[in-house]
Formats: structure tokens, C-alpha cells, sequence
């Protein structure tokens, strides 16, 4: 006969081994004792060996039907099976035998939350709070369903019970921290992620809330301590690292997120995503080149991925391979036409003087979104260029009332006035341009032309002296300032930054601009040399042989000055400061 208080005493001291073997001979004496099943079932239990068990707590139930443990056991095992349907028959079963059964209520509204059935949850976590109500847990399972039914809320509330009945718990203050994230009381949830954090500060997890409350704040530089230290302690999860790469890259730490984005590839070389942000972090470092070889990898495999088409393109654009970005662009239109990339290839196409093609595009990206205020901007710079005027003052007003403090729909608009020579007007938009960028050198430029063209010549050298201030060496500032300090009779001035704008780029202008300054200052030498240059590549430019008779003049080559002035009044005979010279100097 079965010792059944000796074996309870071998299970109550966790001997289950040592039960099994008082177990088994008995039952081949006595196989349908149910005692003896229901023993050798919670043996089963306890060894995890969830079949096993649920066949011995089957039996039980078949020849017991009101035995609400084995019910429970059954429960736990079909649960453990992944058999949620009959455990959740189950632990209603075991309710309906024994009403007050509270931890068959805790099982179900955890499996409830298992099979998605929050609400359910719930309600059987409640009527378990009044049976148990010091029980932290049926607050915390409530919390918890609230938070699926996304009442953050009332998660807050719930979790804040659970707390207080469980002060020492890490996962209750970890759903508390996210709830208040749900909420956007991102401080709190901080303060609760730091409390899990005191009381296991070797949990990854604690780490990484942090770290995602404060990249939510936006203070990357913080949140990547948080994050560096959850990578440090388990290395193997890559969600760890992919968020401490983000905020890397946020907080311009381009070196450190790429080296994340290489190892994550030599783990996972098939995912695009990885490589596509660590073009970015090379694309930030500025080595475009490599940027450029990777998404050309990219978009060869998977030519459907629109997203590193659109960069390589872009890319090409700044490496001055407008062709190539053309190309790119022809193939994203077959399969994305959105108004975003037909933008985008109306400005590359007039980028590459295509104008026809551009002025097409933009009209069907106004046709498709007529509130993209750029397109609008930039059907207006074509008109104006077309020297269609009414049209591009149309569109420009157009863009400004979709985007009023758009510097570029500013600036542009400015520079409109100021060719059609409504300096005054010009001034008011270069103004408020200004005031969004202060420090942007192209309005500050053309600002400077502006009061110029207005004789406020004070003002004027004070703009390109803020300019040539922000990027000293650019050709064109230097001619400007150049030009400013010629019309100011600031000779020696305008002779300094001529020579340099020349010798990064000897147009034209900027040569005639630097020999009108050799003549003013009395190096007609100087003078006539640019003037003589210029005359071999524009040989009927009147404007050069004045210049040129002038320095002779000067020179007191009167004979030379006249043979220049002969070759003017036969190209314009009607000059009449050309004769006037001659008669002075015949």
C-alpha cells in the first residue's frame, strides 16, 4: 500500500526524484487510484515535464470532475503547452468549482493578455483584487491590459497601485516608466527607469528606457551613456545597438555610428537598412566616394528601393555628376512619380540647363500639389530667366503665401525685384531673408549689391564686409567687394580683393573691374595689359578699345590712343566721346 503522507512530505521538500520512485510501484498495484495520479502529476508539474503531467491531471478530471486543483494543474500545463484554449477552459472550470480561487483568476487574466483579450483580462483581475487585494499583481496585469487598449492613463494608475503594495519590483517600475512615456511625461518615466536601475543595476533593459526616454527628448549625447552602457553588458542584443547608432549619428558622432553600422552588417549583410545608414554616416564624414559605391551596390541589387536611389542621386549632385543623377531619376519617375520626386528632377534638369524639361515638370508638380510653395518658387526663377515677369512675379507671390518665412522663397523673390531694378522693393525681401539666416552669405551679398545699385554705399560695404567675414576666400564675394570699394574711390581696397577674385576665376567682368582699378590708381601698365587680353578674345568690344585708347592717353602715347579710337568709330561711328577724344588728340 502507497505511503501517500510520505510522499507528500518527499514533494513538500522538493525530493521528486525519490517520490517518483514510491509513486510508480504503487500505481502498478493500484492504477486507478487518483490519489496517487494526482501525485505523480504534480510531480510531473514541478519537473516541468508539462505532457507528462497533463495526461496524469487528464485522468484525475475524467474520474473527479470537481476537483478543482487538478482543473488549475491542468490549466498550467495546456498553458505551458501552448494550448491557450482548453487552459483558459481550464481556469474558468476551476472558478466555477471554487469561486474564490485566486490564483486560477491570476493565470487566466495573464492568459487572457497571452490571447490578446485585454478586456477580459481585466475583468477577471478585478473580481481577483477583491478576493486578494494586497496581491500586487492583479494591479499590474491590469496595468498592463489597459496599456494594450492603449488607456495609458489608467495604466498609470494601476501601476502606481501595484507599486505601492510591491515598492521593490524592477518590471512594475519599468511598465510604469513606459506608461508615462505613453503619457509624454517623459521626466517621470526617467525617474521610474532610474529607480529599476537602483535596484538591478546590471539590467540592460533599464539602461535602454532610459536611454529611449532622453532620445525622445532629443538629448542624444545623454541618452548614448545609457545606451553604451546597455551594449556593455549584453552585447548580443541588436536592438541595443541599433538605438545607441541613432542617437550617435544625432548627436554628430558620425565615426562611432558607423563602426555600430559595421559590425551590425558583418552579422547581417543582407539588410539594406544598415548599409543605407551607414551611407549616411559616411556621407556626414564627407567621404561622398565611398557613400556612392555603397548605394550603387544598393540600388543594383534592389532597384525597388526608392529611398537610396533618391540619396544616390543627390549624391551625384554634389559631386558635380549631374548626368549619372539624371539617370537615376529617369528610372525612380517609372516607378514612384510622387510630386516630392518629380521636384526634385524639374531642379536637377534646370540644374543642367534644361529649362524646357524643368518648366514641364514643375507644372505637374503644381498640378498634382499646388501647396508645394518651392515649386512654385522655382517656376518663377525659369520665368524670370525667360524674362516672363508678370508670370514670375505670379508664381512668387504664390509661394509666399504657402510659405511666408521660407528664407529661399525670400531671397529669390529679392533677387527677382532687384533684376527688374526694384531696388527699394529688393531691400524690404533681402531684409527679412536676413532675419531668418543672418549669417547666410548669398543674401548678405546680394543685400550688399543692393545698396549699391541705391548709392547707400556705407551700408553696402558693410554687408560685404559681413559676408567676405563668413567665407573670406569665395571668388564672387571678393569680386563684389571688389566692385563696392571701386565706387567708393577706395581704390587700394578694391585692387586687393580684385587680384584674388581673379586668380580663382579670370572672367570677364572681374578682369575689366581690376583694370578700371589699375587706372584709377595710375598703373596704366597694369591696366593695359588686362584691357589688351581682353581685346584678343572680344576684338570689336568698344568699351575695351576706350579703355584701352585711355591708358595710351595717359601714357602719352597719342598716336597709339588714336589708332585704338579709329577702330571704335568704325564699329560705332555714332560714339561721340570717341570722336571728342580724337579732335582733343589729333
Amino acid at each position: 500500500m502507497a505511503d501517500i503522507e510520505k510522499i507528500n512530505e518527499l514533494i513538500g521538500n522538493k525530493n521528486f526524484d525519490e517520490a517518483l520512485s514510491l509513486i510508480k510501484p504503487a500505481l502498478e498495484e493500484d492504477s486507478n487510484n487518483t490519489e496517487l495520479i494526482k501525485l505523480l502529476g504534480l510531480v510531473y508539474v514541478n519537473k516541468k515535464m508539462w505532457a507528462e503531467a497533463q495526461s496524469q491531471f487528464e485522468t484525475v478530471v475524467k474520474y473527479s470532475p470537481d476537483d478543482a486543483t487538478s482543473w488549475f494543474y491542468l490549466g498550467i500545463c495546456y498553458d505551458n503547452l501552448g494550448n491557450f484554449t482548453p487552459a483558459k477552459a481550464a481556469y474558468i472550470k476551476v472558478i466555477e468549482l471554487r469561486e474564490n480561487y485566486a490564483e486560477a483568476y491570476k493565470s487566466l487574466s495573464v492568459l487572457l493578455l497571452k490571447m490578446d483579450n485585454p478586456i477580459d483580462a481585466i475583468n477577471y483581475a478585478l473580481k481577483a483584487r477583491n478576493i486578494e487585494p494586497d496581491d500586487y499583481i492583479f494591479d499590474f496585469v491590469i496595468g498592463t491590459a489597459y496599456m494594450k487598449v492603449k488607456d495609458f492613463n489608467k495604466a498609470v494608475e494601476h501601476f502606481k497601485s501595484a507599486l505601492e503594495k510591491e515598492t521593490n519590483n524592477i518590471g512594475i517600475y519599468n511598465s510604469l516608466g513606459t506608461a508615462y512615456m505613453a503619457t509624454s511625461h517623459a521626466n517621470e518615466a526617467i525617474e521610474c527607469y532610474k529607480k529599476a536601475l537602483e535596484l538591478d543595476n546590471t539590467s540592460p533593459m533599464a539602461y535602454y528606457n532610459i536611454g529611449s526616454a532622453l532620445q525622445i527628448q532629443q538629448k542624444h549625447k545623454e541618452a548614448c551613456e545609457y545606451f553604451e552602457k546597455a551594449v556593455e553588458i549584453d552585447d548580443e542584443d541588436e536592438s541595443f545597438k541599433i538605438a545607441l547608432a541613432m542617437s550617435l549619428v544625432k548627436s554628430e558622432q558620425y565615426k562611432k555610428a558607423s563602426d555600430i553600422y559595421k559590425k551590425l552588417l558583418i552579422q547581417h549583410p543582407e539588410k539594406d537598412n544598415y548599409k543605407y545608414n551607414l551611407v549616411t554616416c559616411y556621407e556626414a564624414m564627407g567621404d561622398l566616394q565611398t557613400a556612392i559605391s555603397m548605394l550603387e551596390g544598393i540600388v543594383y541589387v534592389n532597384p525597388k528601393f526608392i529611398l537610396p536611389a533618391q540619396k544616390l542621386a543627390n549624391l551625384y549632385i554634389k559631386t558635380n555628376q549631374l548626368s549619372k543623377a539624371k539617370d537615376i531619376y529617369d528610372k525612380i519617375l517609372l516607378k514612384n512619380a510622387t510630386a516630392e520626386t518629380m521636384h526634385q528632377y524639374a531642379v536637377l534638369s534646370s540644374s543642367l540647363c534644361d529649362t524646357d524639361t524643368a518648366e514641364r515638370m514643375l507644372k505637374k508638380v503644381i498640378k498634382m500639389n499646388p501647396n508645394i510653395a518651392k515649386a512654385h518658387k522655382d517656376l518663377a526663377v525659369i520665368y524670370l530667366n525667360k524674362r516672363l515677369f508678370d508670370w514670375a512675379d505670379d508664381e512668387f507671390k504664390t509661394a509666399m503665401k504657402l510659405a511666408p518665412n521660407d528664407f529661399e522663397i525670400l531671397f529669390e523673390y529679392g533677387n527677382f525685384l532687384y533684376s527688374t531694378s526694384k531696388n527699394n522693393e529688393a531691400e524690404r525681401y533681402y531684409t527679412e531673408a536676413l532675419e531668418i539666416e543672418p549669417e547666410n552669405v548669398l543674401a548678405l551679398t546680394f543685400m550688399a549689391l543692393n545698396k549699391l545699385i541705391l548709392n547707400q554705399l556705407d551700408e553696402s560695404k558693410e554687408y560685404i564686409m559681413k559676408a567676405l567675414k563668413v567665407n573670406h576666400h569665395h571668388e564672387y564675394i571678393q569680386f563684389c567687394a571688389g566692385r563696392i570699394f571701386y565706387a567708393r574711390g577706395e581704390f587700394e581696397e578694391a585692387k586687393r580683393y580684385l587680384i584674388k577674385a581673379v586668380e580663382q576665376n579670370p572672367d570677364i567682368e572681374t578682369q575689366n573691374t581690376l583694370a578700371l582699378t589699375y587706372y584709377e590708381l595710375g598703373e596704366y601698365q597694369n591696366a593695359l595689359n588686362i584691357f589688351n587680353n581682353i581685346l584678343s578674345k572680344y576684338p570689336e568690344n568698344v568699351s575695351i578699345l576706350m579703355s584701352i585708347a585711355k591708358c595710351y592717353e595717359a601714357l602719352k602715347e597719342n598716336d597709339k590712343a588714336l589708332e585704338y579710337l579709329d577702330k571704335l568709330v568704325e564699329i560705332f561711328p555714332e560714339d561721340e566721346d570717341a570722336h571728342e577724344m580724337i579732335r582733343k588728340l589729333s
